[in-house]
């Protein structure tokens, strides 16, 4: 049997229908410890990672 693509687990979870929670994360460390806490799912925001990175805006 095929793995599923990261878009087809998404999918799943959505067709569920119920409410999630999706942490944001700035880096590879804090999505490893959203992902150790058992969150299904994160998001990356592109001034998340700018802001941590450089501290800066992403403007742009």
């Amino acid at each position: 049997m095929a793995t599923a693509t990261p878009a087809d687990r998404l999918r799943a979870l959505l067709a569920e229908g119920r409410l999630l929670q999706m942490p944001g994360c700035f880096d590879a460390m804090s999505a490893r410890l959203v992902e150790e806490a058992g969150f299904p799912l994160a998001f990356m925001s592109g001034f998340a990672a700018s802001a941590s990175r450089l501290a800066a805006p992403d403007t742009g």
